[in-house]
């Protein structure tokens, strides 16, 4: 037997707010359980979109120092 219901955000968090303490943390670990790899995802994503960045003019300082380095060390060898 299934029975499918059309409740409102509204109506779904007032049922939440009625249910016993224990049920109700019962109820979160589920949830939790279910966003964990989607709030890691999250938080990979936001890093990505956000975190820092070079500019071209950096990029191209950090390649020019790594040449000269590689320059250095072959010099240095022979």
């Amino acid at each position: 037997m299934e029975l499918k219901l059309e409740l409102s955000y509204e109506q779904l968090l007032s049922f939440v707010h009625q249910l016993p303490l224990n049920q109700k943390k019962e109820l979160v670990k589920e949830v939790q359980k279910n966003l964990g790899s989607f709030n890691e995802r999250d938080k990979m994503r936001e890093l990505l979109l956000n975190g820092p960045t070079w500019t071209d003019e950096q990029c191209q300082e950090v390649l020019e120092a790594r040449k000269h380095l590689n320059e250095f060390r072959t010099n240095d060898i022979i």
